[in-house]
């Protein structure tokens, strides 16, 4: 196994844990190490994720000048 690519990923989850925490949608227990994820509304974020997805899209297909000719 790749340990370099296997730190790389605690590491990547260590920072979505605690932008979860930032945002208040989860907490974390110093004391027992637990990390709890509060509930959300899967609709609200598939649909806001499908705004956020079609924007960058655009914002790049623009960057990158596709659609001229």
């Amino acid at each position: 196994m790749n340990w370099s690519l296997a730190r790389g990923l605690v590491y990547l989850a260590c920072l979505v844990a605690s932008g979860l925490a930032m945002t208040g949608l989860a907490d974390f227990d110093l004391a027992t190490g637990t990390f709890d994820l509060r509930p959300f509304n899967l609709y609200a974020l598939t649909g806001a994720a499908g705004g956020v997805a079609s924007s960058a899209l655009a914002s790049i297909a623009l960057w990158r000048g596709w659609g001229r000719k």
